[in-house]
Formats: structure tokens, sequence, C-alpha cells
């Protein structure tokens, strides 16, 4: 059987995907090789010199619902293979199967659309979907006529009886882990009835023997030289906001260590690949085991930089196993904190953590060069604009790097049916709209609009903690004149906090280093904008636009009106904590129509609501903390 693995474009408001190898359904066409069949890998997502704003006529109604919905942006990215040529890589083959990968559900449309012209082109092929969204919304997709068969779960061992099977009698009604309609020919019922859901398959219990990806099927030059690393599969633990389980379960299962190094040495000697981004949802679970595959690394002198992108928890860290993780190559960690809140915690099912803890965990790895984040997540169900305000303040003041992300509540997770119950969603709501820089949701305390303003405070702050510091203080004791910080001196602060940042070669986690500002006239305006402003540049490496990849696609800004605008809220944000006064930005010019030297911003005062609220309860949270006992400011010092 010939068979065409693909994974879909991505559109969506905000992407973050990055350049990472299609690792699923390189396992897959390993399993699907050794029994026998040809296999071709086609991944849009590799092609991001496609990456393009998607233009006004082309969006689609369920595109044009979510920027309905959206507070602030009012643009879709396209992010990966343009349609000529995923049908260029369709046409170029003639597969009896085609697989399509969709692992979120808010991104469903784009592998339905990729379904339908599959079958377009090659009417007589079995088109099956897989990952995270076809296993725990199998009903949804079914009911897409181009989609024959969903696969559920795990793979590698359903998908060579399926295969089988398709090039057999096709009957599929007593193979597991799948899910069909009746009566279109892959069951034996005499008449239709309800679609055949069948029972998963077990999990793999010894991961060693499954087939290793095949790496052969990959151009590494288009994921910047890195390739993905799965050495283990299921977590023990049952956080609120996750669905890992539906797909890989909760026991952890693990390869040894020696078959772990043995692949990475493979692509290094083979491939000459030397940055893994190890994609397990609890690599650190079993520390003796993380202990042996860094020994074993260092015992073969294997140069390479290793990351782990889904985190790791502050469980049993040690000071010598830091040490030896940090030899071996590890890079660019972050500690899975989500909240400050202990009570909080507990209740996500997370008590095992802490922010003293994951302090601690950061120290150890300091004390041997690397630098450690703490991931947030801003609007947890019942959490208000304080209870969000005072996690980033707990983190900045504790000197805690850190990340935020919007709350969104993932279908088929314990938050998803908690938001159903508080009637913030219902059973009807558009998929689509589950996107996490959609921010369709409020949370029951904060409106959608509110969160997107509180998000854009806790990223400025995770970028410039000590600026925010300094703001504090520098407010405290008044201006120059006795009076209040003027925004001259704030955008002229931001600047050399920036600046410092830039000369740490670090990568940002937030695109908003601002390069120059300079102050403009005073203007009165009906939008609420008004006063004195100042007009912010940001580095041309370090805007939305140059962090989704379409910088130099040739975009005039009056066909993407406000594209940057998530990094001209930021930058407005931090201006506002400094100067104690609320501050809105508009785009003035960008990176991506052509501007080389960064992204233009006008920031100027505002009483617009709920910025301005928001922008209160940030400042009020940020003062009280520094100023309880045991709080230590450092004042001027950058970045």
């Amino acid at each position: 059987m010939r068979i065409l693995l693909m994974k879909p474009p991505i559109r969506a408001c905000m992407v973050e995907v990055g350049r990472h190898v299609p690792i699923g359904l390189a396992y897959l066409s390993s399993a699907l090789r050794e029994a026998g069949h040809r296999t071709t890998i086609f991944d849009a997502l590799s092609f991001t010199e496609d990456n393009h704003v998607v233009p006004e006529d082309e969006l689609t109604a369920k595109e044009r619902e979510k920027l309905r919905h959206h507070p602030r942006w009012q643009h879709i990215l396209h992010w990966g293979a343009r349609r000529e040529r995923t049908e260029e890589a369709l046409r170029g083959c003639r597969p009896d199967v085609i697989g399509i990968s969709c692992m979120f559900t808010p991104f469903y449309e784009s592998a339905y659309e990729l379904a339908r012209l599959a079958k377009r082109i090659h009417p007589r092929a079995v088109v099956l979907l897989g990952g995270q969204h076809g296993t725990v919304s199998f009903p949804h997709a079914l009911q897409v006529p181009e989609i024959d068969v969903v696969v559920l779960g795990e793979a590698e061992a359903t998908v060579g009886p399926l295969v089988a099977g398709l090039a057999g009698e096709r009957r599929l009604d007593r193979l597991p882990g799948i899910a069909f309609r009746c009566g279109e020919g892959f069951c034996g019922c005499t008449e239709p009835g309800a679609p055949h859901i069948r029972p998963r398959a077990p999990f793999a219990a010894d991961l060693d023997a499954l087939a290793p990806p095949a790496a052969d099927q990959l151009d590494f030059s288009r994921y910047d030289g890195t390739t993905t690393l799965i050495t283990s599969r299921g977590c023990p633990f049952s956080c609120t906001f996750c669905t890992v389980h539906a797909t890989v379960g909760k026991e952890f299962r693990a390869r040894t260590p020696e078959n772990v190094v043995d692949e990475i040495e493979h692509y290094v000697n083979r491939f000459g690949v030397h940055r893994f981004l190890i994609e397990d949802d609890n690599f650190t679970f079993d520390m003796e085991r993380v202990r042996s595959i860094c020994r074993i690394i260092r015992e073969r002198r294997l140069q390479v930089k290793l990351r782990l992108p889904n985190g790791i928890t502050v469980l049993k860290l040690s000071d010598d196993l830091v040490a030896e993780m940090v030899a071996a190559g590890f890079e660019s960690l972050f500690f899975g904190l989500e909240t400050t809140d202990a009570a909080r915690l507990r209740r996500m099912r997370k008590g095992f953590t802490s922010l003293p803890k994951v302090a601690a965990g950061a120290s150890l790895f300091r004390r041997h060069g690397l630098d450690v984040n703490g991931s947030l997540i801003v609007g947890l169900p019942g959490q208000s604009l304080a209870d969000i305000a005072q996690d980033s303040v707990n983190c900045a003041l504790a000197g805690v790097r850190f990340y935020t992300n919007p709350f969104y509540p993932i279908p088929g997770s314990a938050d998803y049916r908690t938001c159903l119950t508080a009637g913030l969603i219902d059973s009807l709501t558009e998929p689509a709209l589950f996107d996490q820089f959609n921010f369709a949701f409020g949370n029951g305390e904060v409106t959608p609009e509110e969160m997107y303003w509180a998000w854009s405070v806790t990223q400025a702050m995770a970028l410039w903690p000590r600026y925010f510091e300094e703001g504090s203080l520098r407010r405290e004791r008044g201006g120059e004149d006795g009076g209040g910080v003027s925004l001259a001196e704030a955008a002229d602060r931001l600047v050399a906090h920036s600046r410092a940042l830039l000369a740490t070669g670090r990568r940002m986690d937030v695109p908003a280093l601002v390069r120059d500002a300079r102050t403009v006239g005073p203007v009165g305006g009906g939008d609420g904008n008004t006063g004195a402003g100042v007009w912010v540049r940001t580095d041309p490496g370090s805007c939305f636009c140059a962090t989704q990849q379409v910088v130099g696609a040739g975009h005039a800004l009056a066909d993407a009106p406000g594209l940057c605008l998530y990094s001209g809220d930021v930058i407005a944000a931090a201006l506002a904590a400094y100067t104690g006064v609320p501050h809105a930005a508009a785009q003035r010019t960008s990176a991506a129509a052509g501007d080389a030297e960064g992204c233009t911003f006008e920031v100027r005062r505002t009483d617009a609501e709920p910025l301005a609220s928001v922008t209160a309860v940030f400042l009020d949270r940020l003062d009280a903390t520094r100023r309880e006992p045991g709080q230590e400011v450092v004042g001027a010092s950058v970045p």
C-alpha cells in the first residue's frame, strides 16, 4: 500500500508551533514501512516561507467568528504551506491511504479542509484522521464525509492492522482503536446504524521495541538542524487543564537510557543534528533514568543541546542532578508552576509544586550557569484580576524568571467540564474558539477583554521584571521635579532595559524588545487616548511579525492593520507600570511591510476601559507587595 502522511497548516490569530519535526508521523511511517508499505511524509508546517496574513476575502466563516470574538486583533495568520504547494504534494503521488494529523482542536478546520482536498484529488484513497483532536472529538470529525476513519490514541499498534484491513476485505469492525461511520463499506452491518467506536488498543508497554522514527524522510534544514525526541509516554499526574491522558494514558512508560542515547547518537552521526527537543510530558518523573541518560551522553562525548518544551517539575531535584543535566547539554528549561496560590494549586491537582520550590530549583540551575523559567497560566477558572496580577508580581519580586499563557478550556480536560458546569461554554460552542490566543471566553470572574489586557501586562512584567520594580520605586519617590514620572523618562529606561536584554543573547519568550523611542506632541482624541505620546520602535528580530515569521512577506500595513499590536500592547503596559497611568498603543509601521528597522508604535495615555482598570489592579498589587517586609527592590538595575 502507498501511504501519504500529512500535517496540515495552521490558521489562527497567533501560532506557537515553531519548526518541530512531525515526530508522530515519523513513528507511524516507520511502523508502516516495517509492515511492507511505502510511505511519504508531507509536513505543511515546515514551509514557513509561505507564512502570510490571510486576505479578507479568503477568511472562512469560522475565522470571521474568531475575529468577532477577539478583543483586540483583527488578523488571521496562515502558518505553513500554501494551498498550491499542498495540492502539488498530493498530485505528486498516488496514495491508497492518506493519513492526516490534527493535534489541536481549535485548528481542526485546516485538517478538515485538507481531507476535502485530498478526496477531490484522490477520490478512491481512504482518508484517516489521527491526533489529539480526533481522539477527544471523534464525533465531530465523523461529521466530515471526506474523513473515512478516525484513529484513537497511540497509533503505532493500530495503524498496521488498519492498513492491512483496508488492503484486504476492508472489514474494520473487528479492529481496535478506531471510529468510523456505519454503512460505508467498512463493516458487516446489513443496515446502516450508529458509528462504530472500537475500544482502544493497549498502550505500547515496551517503547524500546517501537521502530525508531523515519528520520531519513525528514529534511532537517527545515527544522533549524533540530529534531524531536520522545523518551517516555504517560503522566501519573492529573492537572485539571491537561488532556494528555486521552492519548498516552496515566501510566509512565519509558525507554531505557541506552536506547534514548543510541537515537541521539544516530542523529548526530547520520544527520549532523545536535539540537534536540524532548517532548515528553513528564521527562523528569524518573530522576535516576534522567541521571543515566546524562551520564551516557557524557561518556560518549556527544556535543548536543537538549530542551524540554513541555517543562519539568521541581520534585526530586538535587544539586548533583542539575550539574549532570547542565553538563549533558540541557538548556532553556522551565518549571510548570501555573500559579503561586497554594490553595489553587491543590485544586488544580498540582499541590506538589509552589513558588518557593520553583525559586529553589531555579537557583540550583543558576548556580551552574543556566537560567530557568517558571510558567504561569493567566485567567484560571475563578481567578480574579488581583489574583492574576499577584502571580506575576510574586514571581518578579522573588527573582524567578517566568512567562505566561492565557487559560482556555481544552476539550476533554477537567477544566473544560468546570467551564461547562459554570455556563461559560456549552456543548455546542464552536470548537475553533478554543484557541488560547483568541480570548473568546471569560473565567467567571474576568471578561475575555480583561483577560487579554491582563495577559499583556503579565507578558511585559515577564520580559522586564526589574523595570517594573524600578518604576514602582521611582513613582514612590516622585519624578525629578517632585511630580509624577514622565513618559519620556519611562521610555528612555525601557530602551535601556531592552538593550541590556539584547546584550545577553538570551532567547526572549515575549516579542517586544524596544530599540529606540522619541516623544511626540500632545493630542486630544475621541478614542480615550490623550496627551503627549511616544513613538517606540521594536528591535527587528524581537517583534510579533518576526516570531510569526512573516517579516519580508510583502504585506502592506493596510492589508494587515495592527498585525503586531501584541508587541505594542506589551510595550504600552510596561510604560504604564513605570509612569503609573494607563497607556495604549497604535501601530504606525510594520517590518512585515518592508521597514527593515523594526515596527513602530505610537503610545499615549488612555482612560479607555477595561484597560485602565486592569492597569490599576496590577499597579496596586505591584506597589503593595513591593512594600511588604522582606521584599528587596533592585531599583535602577537592568535588565
